[in-house]
């Protein structure tokens, strides 16, 4: 390493002095190959018992952090802290976590209950010991009755809850995941989403999960962590992101956001909001052609159609503005009917949706240190 990583001392007091040690900190963590900065200056606090989503594109970072976590990947610099504990330098095999791998990793040769006993067996658990734990986590992933079976006779679905159950058996008090689903049909991705929230409901333990699918971090997170560039752009719960981003980078990868200047939202309701600058409205907040437009809570704006894209139940509808830029509106799909590729649109929303980026972008988060996980009991 270029750089010596922070020293046990220089954090020992640290974590001894918070009210809540972390199950997960990152201090400082750099990662460099060669001339490459990977990972550049992450800072994070992750909660026991928090399911924590790693979302980017791919080279944003997020997979080599976690690799640095499981301890697969020595920082270049900063630190890794599991529960209090430097482990910055600890080999993978010393550290209480687990990894969940996109591509299972099963071995075919042995069934479903000897492919979850196995890590089990290579720690010398006594076989009685090891086949009771490897059966109630079968029950766990809601398999039980398949542990004879090879893996070649499951489904995707299946053979991802094996995967996931034999890091469990460990019993880690961190489980890494690392994009376990990228490998499944949507469907059958839904499906799981459903199923590891459950399981992490169920286990009670810290779930880390990197994506670079933004359904489903905000499906499945209690708080999200988006990187780009090897940095973190915004820490906060999947409404704070969505609702709230920090960063146009967030705004943009986040789902769809409109990008609009004030000046074009001068349609009788006047401005977008008191000031100038851009506003960021995202497209189900917008109403197309609506039948009442109250100038004292709504904005509107006129355009012609450009594009419209069916996706089932809903659609998206593209508009170009006088001003050359375009909008994004989404509306339910049995609405089209009065809406036509080269028509005009008056194009609505309440005021109160539209987002001054200039003064969103320039705030710092402030959901940097761990909390309680959303959505759950204390």
């Amino acid at each position: 390493m270029s750089e010596s990583v922070v020293s046990d001392m220089n954090f020992a007091d640290a974590s001894a002095s918070a009210d809540v040690v972390p199950a997960v900190q990152l201090v400082g963590l750099r990662k460099q190959f060669g001339e490459v900065k990977a990972v550049d200056g992450v800072d994070l606090s992750i909660a026991d018992g928090e399911f924590f989503a790693l979302l980017g594109p791919s080279g944003s970072g997020k997979t080599t952090v976690l690799r640095m976590i499981a301890g697969f990947e020595l920082p270049t610099a900063g630190a890794v802290l599991l529960h209090g504990q430097n482990v910055s330098s600890v080999p993978a095999y010393d550290r209480d976590v687990n990894t969940v791998f996109q591509d299972y990793a099963l071995f075919p040769h042995m069934t479903v209950l000897q492919n979850i006993e196995y890590g089990l067996r290579v720690k010398k658990v006594a076989k009685a010991e090891r086949r009771r734990r490897a059966t109630e986590m079968l029950e766990t992933v809601r398999l039980g009755q398949l542990g004879g079976r090879r893996p070649s006779q499951l489904s995707g679905g299946q053979r991802q809850r094996i995967a996931l159950a034999r890091a469990l058996v460990n019993r880690p008090r961190v489980l890494l995941l690392d994009e376990p689903l990228g490998a499944l049909d949507l469907k059958l991705r839904e499906e799981m989403q459903v199923e590891l929230k459950t399981i992490q409901h169920d286990v009670g333990i810290t779930f880390i999960f990197v994506t670079h699918d933004q359904g489903e971090a905000l499906s499945m997170s209690d708080r999200i962590a988006v990187f780009n560039d090897g940095r973190i752009e915004q820490v906060g719960t999947p409404q704070q992101i969505y609702e709230r981003p920090s960063t146009p980078f967030v705004a943009n990868f986040v789902g769809t956001s409109n990008v609009i200047a004030a000046e074009m939202t001068m349609h009788g309701s006047g401005s977008a909001g008191t000031s100038g600058g851009h506003y960021t409205v995202r497209p189900e907040r917008i109403t197309i052609n609506a039948s009442a437009i109250d100038p004292v809570t709504d904005v509107s704006v006129t355009g012609s159609v450009e594009d419209i894209q069916y996706l089932g139940a809903e659609s998206r509808v593209r508009v170009r503005l006088v001003d050359g830029s375009s909008v994004v509106a989404g509306v339910r799909s049995d609405g089209l009917a009065a809406i036509a590729v080269g028509s005009t649109a008056v194009l609505s929303w309440r005021r109160d949706a539209a987002l001054l980026s200039d003064s969103v972008f320039s705030e710092v988060s402030s959901a940097m240190n761990p909390g309680p996980p959303g959505g759950r009991e204390p």
